[in-house]
């Protein structure tokens, strides 16, 4: 299995993405697009 650390998803597109969570704690999931981190396009992952 090859690992990526970025996705790209085109407009209405979605995608499934599988990791391993075996580092406890909340991880923020987000954008590196400043418009879309302004607009509120992120999410927290939490690991317990």
């Amino acid at each position: 299995m090859t690992w990526h650390y970025t996705l790209l998803v085109e407009p209405n597109e979605t995608a499934d993405r599988a990791f391993v969570a075996d580092n406890p704690g909340d991880w923020m999931l987000h954008c590196h697009v400043t418009d879309h981190q302004e607009s509120g396009i992120m999410a927290v992952i939490r690991v317990s």
